[in-house]
């Protein structure tokens, strides 16, 4: 079963109504993690938008850093616990769709054990062609 990771950084259920404020990508997607800041940890997916009839394609090297990135927020210093929360919840959570961060107002929701306390930026690159 092919799971699912989701980012919210919209609060407001009404604007919640495009790519900079909520997305999910398939577990598999995420290519890597790295410290953007004391304080932020950046992911980084697959691009979610290819081009038409390019689904499935290798590649080009001139699309390789078309990739689809979150940054998070993490207590300082705390990279490493994050990243083996997410890792593990990639790979071991029984769920299909594993919620990272939820900053709706109505509720949020962090994945647990991970220290992440707010979702930042949602970047969904335009889509290439190989």
């Amino acid at each position: 079963m092919e799971k699912y990771l989701y980012f919210r950084t919209q609060a407001t259920d009404a604007s919640d109504d495009d790519s900079g404020q909520s997305a999910c990508w398939p577990a598999s997607s995420l290519m890597g993690m790295h410290p953007s800041a004391r304080d932020a940890l950046t992911l980084y997916f697959k691009s979610m938008t290819r081009g038409s009839g390019q689904e499935g394609a290798a590649d080009s090297a001139a699309n390789l850093d078309n990739n689809d990135s979150v940054v998070v927020t993490i207590p300082n210093d705390t990279h490493l616990v994050a990243m083996k929360a997410i890792a593990h919840a990639a790979v071991a959570n029984p769920r299909a769709l594993v919620v990272i961060t939820n900053d709706d107002s109505g509720g949020t929701e962090y994945l647990a054990n991970s220290g992440i306390t707010a979702c930042g930026t949602i970047t969904v690159q335009a889509a290439y062609t190989n």
